[in-house]
């Protein structure tokens, strides 16, 4: 490569800094004149680079590097090469659209690089390639600093490269639009077919000078947001494969890359692929115009509803000519979406005019035709063996013209010769499966279709035959074979048989015989099967010994029989008479059931069995019991003639009918079991709950009063209540008496609940004759031995103590409780206090109502 000067080094670091200017790139070639070595030819190979003046990115590189590849094994050709620029221009802009809103400025410069090349000969001839790091920013179909590759393949013969047309089109987003990527070919005679095709990264590239492009093959960019190289401007913009004109609906606005590929064809045979990558913008604005489809068919029906593409709030009236003077009046229509139904068949020219009369006016014209009554249809006899050869008939019809295109495919995943263009191909399928068969199919008057049918493909023809059965020697039975398609049979042996080449026989065989039939369809399909008959003269019928079966119970009848058919009766009681073992549910005390046992109405033998149904034992226990705590309970079970009691916890006996429950101390669930020696096996349970209960009678706390204040006693435990004595009480007979005690007393009460249960229990009553107070220690020692560990205050005639604190000699609040007994254990927080003197307070009122406050002093001693 030439060396960089010192002055080019700092333009490349300013392109570096700066390179997301570059939209678009294309190289072409040009065929000049022989090399001086044998088989080799000079080139001049230009890149065509594209800027967007309006970024604020750097100008064109003054110079790029590029490299040639030899396709043969992918080795550059020489060195690198610095190619300078040679000249530059503004891409002309075509005229935009009248009576545009929001138009955009489209501003792009074209930038030219060109050297000449001396290509040896070679195979697969040759790529010429440059790469660079960044498109511009916010592109919606792929990432932002996304690279690109421009690339060119230049074949083994003296050819020149097609060279795209320049000239930009303005693309409104979600507007109908045209973008020309048609391409002019110095090589007249080339043919050019146009596809879109994925763009390509840029490699390694770091910068937009990028000097070491690398060698084919080369990676598509990652496109976003949905699209696809294939459809780089969403599934409504399409490109026309022989003009290479984009058209469609726009996407959003924003940019878009775009890469359209063009293969070379001469005299039907490959030449070359020729490409072309730049950034579309699609702006956003709006314009009035009028868009229809390129032509309107209708092969079913005159009926049309037409709408303009374009779909701007700026197209304010229309005029419709529908080219029908068959219509009269119907031929003109002012609605923006009429629907015309044509007179007679034929091709009509429909006018649309947009905000005639105006200079924002658009007119637009397209072809309409209208042919009804194409049917299209194929027939395919199937299903057909495999390896046999399938005749396919187009029998679509037409009203008009006829048809002259036919695309069958066979739908044969395993081959690649599964299409025809004939108008009624053969094919034959060489595996078995299900086959999709597709024919697409038109007229000459534009109508085209496409049906579907499955074709099933077997190993062997198609065959059905009776199954193996078995006849008396007297019988005569008729064979079937059946198959679908028609076709040849013959059965053998020919023992016995009425006709070998019939495909419903009579056979009247003397002894056991398997016939054998061989079948082949109109196909070569050929299938094989056979029927065994039976002959059986000797019919065994043994329904069994009479049975008992406790009422309600099914029975399955276990008859012993060769026979094939059988009759069961009576049937009311049977799920199915006749099978060989059906289910039996008798409803009578005696039930007999005969069975037809049989091969045929000449072969047959009958039997029966007689049913005793028993009804079950009628097991009865005695009532659910509730017994008081260490008493007993007795048991009682009837209608049987066995029983056993189970669990046997706390019984005296388990295999009697009244056993006894001696002392249970909880509750218990028994379940007797009662058998009979009446005929039914099976047992019946039943149960019963043993309640358990003890009263647990409670007087609640001993307590104290002082002397005039009235004691509410509460006691609980039971339903009945007796207090003793009944000395100061104002009723012993009830669970809250009031006791005005004059003297220290003991009171007792019996509790009873449940079926005479008692309990007892006492509470102490200490008399205090001075007044009501709130006691509090002078000293405790909080060292846990049990003894004077907690300060609480002693309420002595008091209805509540409703506060109790505690603070330390700096006033801070170490303890505070509203409950009765609670007291202070000498921490706070969790952390033990030091001894000394503390201050407590205490509130509470007094029995008569009276409010209670004292305070004073406690000595905490460790």
């Amino acid at each position: 490569m030439k060396k960089i000067s010192l002055s080019f080094f700092f333009l490349l670091l300013l392109t570096t800094v700066e390179a997301r200017h570059i939209i678009g790139g294309e190289i072409v070639y040009e065929y000049l004149r022989p090399g001086t070595a044998l088989g080799s030819r000079v080139f001049r190979i230009t890149l065509r680079l594209f800027r967007d003046e309006h970024t604020t990115g750097a100008p064109l590189p003054a110079s790029v590097g590029m490299a040639l590849f030899n396709n043969d094994n992918n080795s550059i050709v020489g060195t690198y090469i610095d190619v300078p620029l040679d000249s530059s221009k503004i891409v002309p802009a075509n005229p935009l659209p009248l009576c545009i809103t929001n138009p955009p400025d489209l501003d792009y410069r074209v930038g030219y690089y060109s050297f000449e090349a001396t290509l040896p000969a070679n195979n697969l001839g040759f790529s010429a390639t440059f790469q660079t790091c960044c498109r511009i920013d916010n592109i919606n179909n792929t990432g932002n600093s996304v690279g690109a590759t421009y690339t060119e393949r230049i074949p083994p013969t003296n050819d020149n490269s097609p060279s795209f047309n320049l000239g930009i089109d303005v693309v409104c987003y979600q507007k109908p639009f045209t973008l020309d990527f048609g391409a002019t070919d110095p090589d007249s005679q080339d043919s050019l077919v146009y596809y879109f095709c994925n763009a390509y990264n840029g490699g390694a590239a770091i910068d937009a000078s990028f000097s070491t492009p690398a060698a084919p093959p080369y990676a598509s960019i990652v496109y976003t947001n949905g699209f696809v190289g294939t459809a780089p401007l969403g599934n409504n913009a399409t490109i026309n494969r022989r003009t290479g004109l984009i058209s469609g609906i726009a996407p959003n606005s924003g940019s878009y890359v775009v890469s359209v590929c063009i293969n070379t064809y001469r005299n039907g045979i490959y030449v070359s692929t020729h490409r072309k990558d730049i950034v579309i913008t699609v702006a956003l604005c709006d314009f009035a115009g009028a868009q229809l489809e390129p032509n309107y068919l209708s092969c079913d029906g005159f009926s049309f509803d037409f709408f303009n593409l374009n779909t701007s709030p700026l197209n304010n009236s229309y005029y419709w000519n529908f080219g029908d003077p068959g219509s009269g009046p119907a031929d003109s229509s002012a609605l923006s979406t009429p629907r015309h139904v044509y007179s007679d068949t034929g091709i009509y020219t429909i006018k649309m005019i947009v905000n005639g009369g105006t200079g924002c006016s658009d007119t637009a014209e397209a072809q309409v035709k209208v042919y009804p009554g194409f049917f299209p249809a194929f027939s395919a006899n199937t299903p057909i063996c495999k390896g046999t050869p399938l005749q396919f008939s187009d029998q679509t019809t037409t009203n008009y013209g006829s048809t002259n295109f036919w695309q069958w495919n066979f739908g044969d995943n395993s081959s690649l010769a599964d299409t025809s263009r004939l108008q009624s191909p053969i094919y034959t399928y060489l595996n078995t499966g299900n086959y999709n068969a597709t024919l697409i199919v038109s007229s000459n008057k534009g109508c085209i279709d496409t049906i579907n049918k499955q074709i099933k493909v077997i190993d062997k023809a198609m065959l059905q035959i009776t199954n193996d059965t078995t006849i008396c020697s007297a019988d005569t039975l008729s064979l079937i074979a059946n198959s679908s398609i028609a076709g040849n049979f013959i059965w053998s042996p020919s023992y016995n048989i009425s006709n070998i080449n019939s495909n419903t026989p009579l056979v009247s065989p003397d002894i056991t015989t398997t016939y054998f039939v061989s079948y082949s369809d109109s196909f070569g399909c050929v299938a094989t099967d056979s029927a065994k008959v039976s002959i059986l003269d000797n019919i065994i019928a043994n329904a069994g010994n009479d049975t008992t079966i406790c009422k309600g119970d099914a029975l399955i009848l276990s008859l012993n029989s060769n026979a094939i058919y059988f009759n069961w009766s009576p049937t009311s009681t049977l799920n199915d008479p006749t099978i060989k073992n059906p289910a039996a549910t008798p409803s009578n005390n005696y039930t007999t059931y005969y069975v037809i046992a049989s091969v045929s109405a000449k072969c047959l033998k009958t039997d029966s069995i007689t049913v005793h149904a028993v009804a079950y034992p009628n097991a009865i226990a005695n009532n659910d019991t509730t017994i008081c705590l260490g008493g007993s309970a007795n048991l009682f079970a009837s209608g049987g003639t066995y029983y056993l009691w189970t669990p046997a916890t706390f019984l005296n006996a388990t295999n009697i009918k009244n056993p006894s429950v001696l002392q249970p101390n909880y509750g218990i669930t028994y379940i007797v079991k009662v058998t009979d020696t009446f005929g039914c096996p099976k047992p019946v349970y039943d149960s019963v709950n043993v309640r358990v209960l003890q009263v647990i009678a409670n007087a609640g706390y001993d307590t104290s009063v002082v002397y005039g204040q009235p004691l509410q006693l509460q006691a609980t435990g039971g339903t009945g209540y007796l207090w003793t004595p009944g000395t100061w009480l104002n009723n012993n007979t009830i669970s809250n008496p009031v006791a005005h005690p004059e003297d220290n007393i003991q009171y007792i009460v019996t509790v009873t609940a449940g079926p005479g249960c008692i309990g007892y229990d006492t509470i102490n009553v200490k008399v205090f004759r001075f007044a009501a107070d709130l006691l509090v220690p002078s000293a405790f020692t909080p060292n846990g031995d049990g003894i004077n560990d907690v300060i609480r205050p002693l309420a002595i005639g008091m209805k509540s103590a409703d506060i109790f604190r505690v603070y330390n000699r700096w006033g801070q609040l170490l303890f505070s409780t509203s409950e009765i007994g609670k007291g202070w254990n000498g921490t706070f927080r969790g952390a033990q206090q030091s001894s000394g003197t503390y201050v407590w307070y205490a509130e509470g009122i007094t029995f008569d109502d009276r409010r209670l406050a004292k305070k004073g002093y406690v000595v905490l001693v460790r």
